[in-house]
């Protein structure tokens, strides 16, 4: 867990790399544990020995795309800021 999310942040660039990795765990937890989209729709990260399901583009399921397309949209905009 810790390379993925590091107990220490010592730069700006550091600091937007893990809101970046936050958001996108948080985004596809929520919709994950909701039943948003299929199960297709994600793919599988460990940290450690816990099992994290992350939103991905699925061109089988738009929606998921589509939430994907947002979030990286979202993120480029915050990073111009």
């Amino acid at each position: 867990i810790a390379v993925i999310f590091p107990n220490k942040i010592c730069t700006e660039q550091q600091s937007l790399i893990l809101v970046k990795r936050l958001l996108a765990v948080a985004v596809s937890c929520i919709t994950y544990l909701r039943g948003i989209f299929p199960e297709c729709a994600y793919g599988t990260r460990y940290l450690d020995d816990l099992c994290v399901k992350i939103l991905r583009e699925d061109k089988n399921c738009p929606g998921s795309t589509q939430l994907v397309k947002w979030y990286v949209d979202f993120i480029a905009f915050i990073t111009l800021l």
